[in-house]
């Protein structure tokens, strides 16, 4: 048997008995050079050369499921739902009811913004946190592409711009590296002003989604929700 065929199936298998993937991932490799005659040191040290200057950045990202789980347990986006829910049945239409949708607007964008410098799970919050607060979305007239926007903003332009958490991975380890790479001396750029202007034009997409394209709103229909997300908010 092709030994990278071997590898990558012990891997898809290990990944269907719900190993954790970055077990699976070394295990398959190790088992591939194994499978191909290689010796173990041999196997470890293609699998470290195979990573190469990515290998923060490919270990990071595969160990986003445990911050996810982490923050799934706490319970802290059924909380943050019904906590709103609550807000809403009590307020009557018009300004209290704006200032909900902007509160809402402000936690996920500074949810969004803490995943990349702060606590670094990147998207794997989107899935725990924005399902339970769909419904509450609906009731609010919320336009989910403004919502969209908003994670938008807070995943990219942190991690493009600001030098802390994957920012740092990705302006330091990954952009300067690979300019000084190939030949180009970048020992006096500073990063965060060199992408200052995609930052800016970011920033100014935001304030038109929220104040000018998706200001409106936009009305769902409370039965069109899937039962599945209706079993996730737990208050319908």
């Amino acid at each position: 048997m092709n030994a990278v065929v071997a590898a990558v199936a012990i891997m898809l298998v290990l990944s269907l008995c719900r190993i954790h993937v970055v077990v699976a991932l070394i295990i398959g490799a190790v088992s591939g050079g194994l499978i191909a005659g290689m010796s173990l040191e041999a196997t470890i040290e293609a699998f470290n050369n195979g990573l190469g200057g990515g290998a923060t950045v490919a270990l990071s990202y595969a160990t986003l499921g445990a911050f996810a789980v982490a923050i799934g347990k706490s319970g802290l986006a059924h909380a943050l739902a019904d906590k709103a829910l609550a807000l809403v049945g009590r307020q009557e239409e018009g300004a209290a009811v704006n200032g909900i949708r902007f509160l809402i607007i402000g936690l996920l964008l500074a949810i969004a913004i803490s995943s990349q410098n702060i606590l670094p799970i990147h998207i794997a919050f989107i899935p725990l946190v924005v399902p339970p607060l769909l419904y509450v979305m609906a009731k609010l007239n919320m336009d989910r592409r403004l919502v969209a926007c908003v994670l938008t903003f807070g995943l990219i332009t942190p991690y493009m711009f600001l030098p802390v958490g994957f920012g740092g991975i990705y302006l330091n380890e990954i952009l300067i590296a690979k300019i000084n790479a190939n030949g180009v001396d970048a020992s006096g750029l500073s990063v965060m002003k060199a992408m200052a202007l995609p930052a800016l034009g970011m920033l100014c997409g935001l304030l038109i989604a929220v104040f000018f394209s998706y200001r409106n709103g936009r009305t769902y229909n409370l039965e069109t929700i899937t039962k599945a997300e209706r079993v996730d908010t737990s208050y319908s």
